[in-house]
C-alpha cells in the first residue's frame, strides 16, 4: 500500500497546471533541460516535507506572475493531502480536510527518498547530512524517536543559552538541563543504534549487489556524538568551562554521525567518484528496503537525471535494484531512449513528456 494515486500541481516553478495519475510503480518523466522535470520532483518533495531540495527560499517556488501555489495529492489508500502557500508566506497544510500544525503526519504518509546530484555529497559533506539521512529511517520505524529528539533539542538550546550568559555560570540550572539532555540522549541513541544495526546489513547486501568489490571493502560505523566509554552526564559536567568558551554543547546526540570506511580509511578519501555514487545509491536503497519491510508501505523515490551521474552499466544495476524494492519511482531523463536500456524489461510503467512546464502522458 502507499504511493501517490493522483497529483495536482498549480503555479509551482514553471509548472502552471498539472494533473495526472502516476503509475503505482515506475514513472518516467522525459524532456529537455529546464523543461520542468526537476520542478515536478521538487513539488512532491515540498508537499511531503515542507521544504525544497533546491532552495531555502519560498519565493522562487511560486510561478512568476502568480501569488500562490497549490499542491494536492490523493494517496492510494484514499488519504488526501493539500498545501496552499502564498508569496507573502501564508501557508496551510491539510490532510483529509483537517489543518495540520506540523509536517509529522504528512511525512509519515509520503515517505520520500531523493536520489539526485546533491545526494552524492552525503559522503564528503559534514555530519549534518548523514545524521539527517539516519534520522529519516529512525523517524519512520521508531515511533518514540521524535518526541525524545524534540525534548533533547530543547535541552541543548537551554544549555547553550546558559553557557552564553554573561557572569557566573548558573550551575543549578545547567545541571537540570543536562539531566534532561542525558535522558533524551539515551532514548535517541538507543533508537538510532537499533535502526543502524539493521541499516548495516541492508546496506551491505545492496552494495554487494551493485559492486562485489565494494561490498567486501566498505563498512558503516555509528558515532553517537560522544565517546560511549564515558558517561554523557560526566562529560557535560567536566566540559562546562570549555563549552562556555565555544558557546555550544560539544557532546551529545546532536553530534552523531555515520562513518563510511574502506578498511581503516574514510571511504571518501580512497574511493573514486563513481564508487562513491554507488555507495550513496546503496545507502538510499537500503533505507527504502528497511522501510518497506518495517512499515509494509511503499516508499517513494524521486530520481533526478541519474543518467548524468552514473555510467550505463552501473545505472542499470541501480535501476534494477530500485525497481525490486516495491517502491513508487519517479525518474527524470532528457531522452527516454537513452534510459530505456537501463530500465527493467517490463511494461509496468507510465511515461510523461515535459516541455515548458507542461506535463503530458
Amino acid at each position: 500500500m502507499g504511493g501517490l494515486a493522483r497529483l495536482e500541481i498549480t503555479s509551482f516553478r514553471n509548472i502552471e497546471r498539472c494533473a495526472l495519475f502516476p503509475h503505482p510503480e515506475l514513472n518516467v518523466l522525459a524532456g529537455p533541460n529546464a523543461s520542468g522535470k526537476t520542478s515536478f520532483l521538487e513539488a512532491i518533495h515540498y508537499l511531503a516535507l515542507g521544504r525544497s531540495f533546491r532552495t531555502s527560499s519560498v519565493k522562487p517556488l511560486i510561478r512568476i506572475g502568480d501569488d500562490e501555489t497549490v499542491l494536492f495529492t490523493e494517496l492510494s489508500g484514499g488519504t488526501k493531502i493539500g498545501l496552499h502557500r502564498t508569496r507573502k508566506g501564508d501557508q496551510q497544510l491539510k490532510s483529509n480536510g483537517l489543518v495540520q500544525r506540523s509536517w509529522e503526519g504528512v511525512a509519515r504518509e509520503i515517505p520520500i527518498q531523493l536520489l539526485d546530484a546533491t545526494s552524492f555529497s552525503l559522503l564528503n559533506e559534514g555530519p549534518r547530512l548523514r545524521r539527517r539521512f539516519l534520522d529519516w529511517g529512525v523517524f519512520h520505524v521508531e515511533q518514540q524517536f521524535l518526541p525524545a529528539w524534540r525534548r533533547t533539542r530543547k535541552s541543548i538550546m537551554h544549555r547553550n543559552a546558559l553557557l552564553k550568559r554573561a557572569g557566573r555560570m548558573d550551575e543549578e540550572q545547567l545541571a537540570a538541563w543536562e539531566e534532561e539532555l542525558v535522558s533524551g540522549a539515551m532514548e535517541i541513541t538507543g533508537s538510532r543504534e537499533r535502526y543502524f544495526h539493521r541499516l548495516q546489513e541492508a546496506f551491505s547486501r545492496a552494495l554487494s549487489t551493485l559492486s562485489e568489490e565494494l561490498g567486501d571493502s566498505i563498512s558503516l560505523h555509528f558515532n553517537a556524538g560522544w565517546n560511549r566509554e564515558h558517561e554523557l552526564g560526566r562529560l557535560l559536567y567536566e566540559n562546562r568551562v570549555t563549552d562556555r568558551n565555544y558557546g555550544v554543547t560539544r557532546y551529545g546526540p546532536h553530534r552523531a554521525d555515520i562513518l563510511v570506511k574502506a578498511g581503516n580509511d574514510r571511504a571518501i578519501d580512497v574511493s573514486s567518484r563513481g564508487q562513491q555514487k554507488l555507495i550513496v545509491s546503496a545507502l538510499k536503497i537500503a533505507q527504502g528496503k528497511l522501510f518497506f519491510e518495517t512499515r509494509e508501505q511503499r516508499p517513494i523515490y524521486l530520481v533526478d537525471d541519474l543518467a548524468a551521474e552514473l555510467d550505463e552499466k552501473n545505472r542499470e544495476k541501480v535501476f534494477h535494484l530500485l525497481c525490486s524494492l516495491g517502491a513508487q519511482l519517479f525518474i527524470t531523463c532528457v531522452a527516454v531512449d537513452a534510459l530505456e536500456s537501463s530500465l527493467p524489461d517490463t511494461g509496468s510503467r507510465s511515461l510523461f513528456h515535459v516541455e515548458h512546464g507542461t506535463i503530458t502522458a
